[in-house]
């Protein structure tokens, strides 16, 4: 599957992996556990809280497959063993990890999670470059990686540079289905609350929220609803978060308040068609990216990276169609629960929001303009 061989591919690098987040530190894991020796080019390094950090059951055996299932036995994460919602009435629901068959989910340090992964990887033998890709070129049959004061040339590139996608945008399109955007503050409670380790999900008219108390006592408090809908400034967040209903009385009861300024980010869910190309492959956000409501976005990262990687060592050209067209399927899979999911609530049908989710219940996907 290499473009170039013989002497030309000695003078440069056989693989490239973009991308700092899980799927491009599986990815250089599972190219280095192979022996390929992955060039990877994290991006600019981020220390802060990173949202996103609800790691479903359905991940272990991923993890166990990259040898890195004991990295969830560190103390900055706890297990999920109670996640209640109020989605479709006022009765907010408890789902019990007791009783899940696959065990409870975990709730992550996400920096710290990715951290340790990133440790393993270059242990494995994956070179690790800090810097952000601004440019690609074809050179020939190879790639040329502009980093701003260099550049590094790759016969095969692993896009895992997120909903961006730096690469595979330029060579395959890219769909949306909606236009989800989160806004998310850290809160704190005081020394002396003792917070119960749970997730709650609420559902209001102009979208729905989402609280979880991270193993530190720590609330991460979300909200979410449409980029292009009227809103309301950041700055807001904590004091619409206290119209709620249950995810308010959980703040109050322990004392919590907000510490820190509110951001928002894109959790709008879009696609690659298709999700691989000559020369490239894109896995994790880059080829698909889910509504955090699945819970499935660092599962898919993980499981992405590790069939990319397989079907790159073994170079099987069949078995990496075989990636894309899962890819391809996973989406329509995605596309069809998401709408299950939103049908269940019909209280506010006359909202945007809501109406907006109804009438996809046949969607037809928009391009999405990465230009």
């Amino acid at each position: 599957m290499d473009p170039r061989s013989g002497d030309a591919a000695e003078l440069i690098h056989r693989v490239a992996v973009l991308g700092g987040g899980i799927a491009g530190a599986s990815a250089a894991l599972r190219l280095a556990q192979g022996g390929a020796s992955p060039l990877w080019i994290t991006g600019t390094p981020y220390t802060g809280f990173k949202p996103g950090e609800h790691l479903s059951a359905a991940a272990l055996p991923l993890l166990k497959e990259l040898a890195s299932d004991a990295l969830l036995r560190a103390e900055v994460h706890r297990h999920a063993h109670g996640t209640y919602s109020a989605w479709g009435s006022d009765l907010l629901v408890e789902r019990n990890a007791i009783v899940q068959l696959e065990g409870p989910p975990t709730v992550l340090d996400r920096t710290a999670f990715e951290g340790a992964l990133a440790t393993q990887a270059v242990t494995a033998g994956a070179e690790r470059v800090d810097g952000a890709v601004v440019d690609v070129r074809i050179s020939g049959d190879a790639w040329d990686l502009i980093l701003g004061d260099r550049t590094v040339t790759a016969q095969f590139v692993f896009d895992a540079t997120g909903r961006k996608a730096v690469v595979a945008s330029k060579f395959a399109p890219r769909f949306q289905a909606d236009r989800l955007t989160c806004q998310y503050a850290l809160f704190t409670c005081p020394a002396q609350s003792t917070p119960r380790p749970v997730t709650l999900i609420e559902a209001e008219a102009r979208g729905w929220w989402y609280l979880s108390v991270l193993a530190d006592r720590r609330a991460v408090v979300n909200f979410y609803s449409d980029a292009d809908l009227p809103g309301f400034a950041t700055s807001d967040l904590s004091r619409y978060a206290r119209q709620t209903q249950a995810i308010s009385a959980f703040l109050s009861d322990y004392g919590y308040r907000i510490s820190g300024a509110a951001r928002r980010i894109a959790c709008n869910s879009t696609w690659l068609a298709p999700a691989i190309g000559p020369g490239w492959v894109a896995i994790g956000d880059a080829s698909a990216a889910f509504d955090p409501l699945s819970s499935h976005g660092m599962t898919t990262a993980l499981w992405s990276a590790i069939q990319a990687a397989d079907a790159y060592i073994a170079q099987d050209r069949t078995k990496m169609q075989a990636y894309a067209d899962s890819v391809a399927r996973g989406v329509q899979d995605y596309l069809q629960a998401r709408t299950r999911i939103y049908a269940q609530e019909q209280r506010w049908s006359d909202s945007p929001f809501w109406a907006r989710r109804a009438a996809s219940r046949h969607p037809a996907p928009e391009p999405l303009d990465t230009t």
